[in-house]
């Protein structure tokens, strides 16, 4: 990963025998440097400029971490409040067990995807985007996990709707009975 982080001084001068302060620029806001990424800061400006009094200068704006340093990061991060989902629902009994089942199987789809992903780059070179073959039979698993959640609220919501027709028959029934003959 390369860094566009560096100093904003450009050379340190010693201040005496135990001092590393670096010498500022006098007019900093009109000064640029050339960065080691090859992009061209202005230092210290005024508006929209990189802010300084930390050790590092920090452009708000502009931060020096790309997506795809992070992504790996925060991909395996949020496995863990996944697991806390699976964990909770499946202790509730409350979910249909098919969707339980799908929601279990979206962890068959991640571990699929992780090699395959891995094994596009090593022989293709590439993402697992750019493989067809590969990208298209990990995402049939992304597609059984979704067929196996709607497929089971379906059967929840399909036996909530004749448990309801049942009593409603049967409080019909009850009504019926007990009206006296005329």
């Amino acid at each position: 990963m390369s860094s566009c982080v560096q100093p904003f001084w450009k050379n340190t001068t010693l201040l005496g025998s135990s001092s590393f302060l670096p010498k500022f620029p006098t007019k900093p806001y009109l000064e640029t440097r050339q960065l080691k990424c090859g992009k061209r800061r202005r230092i210290c400006g005024k508006r929209g400029g990189i802010v300084c009094g930390s050790l590092l200068p920090v452009d708000p704006w502009a931060p020096n971490i790309d997506s795809a340093s992070i992504a790996p990061q925060l991909f395996a991060f949020s496995l863990f409040p996944y697991i806390g989902f699976l964990y909770f629902i499946t202790k509730s009994k409350s979910a249909p067990k098919l969707t339980l089942f799908g929601f279990y199987f979206l962890l068959a789809f991640v571990g699929a995807t992780i090699p395959a992903g891995i094994y596009a780059k090593v022989h293709y070179g590439t993402s697992l985007a750019n493989v067809d073959w590969l990208h298209g039979g990990a995402e049939s698993l992304l597609t059984l996990t979704n067929l196996f959640i709607v497929m089971g609220l379906r059967e929840a919501l399909r036996k909530a709707m004749d448990a309801k027709e049942s009593t409603s028959d049967a409080v019909l029934g009850i009504k019926e009975e007990n009206k006296p003959p005329i």
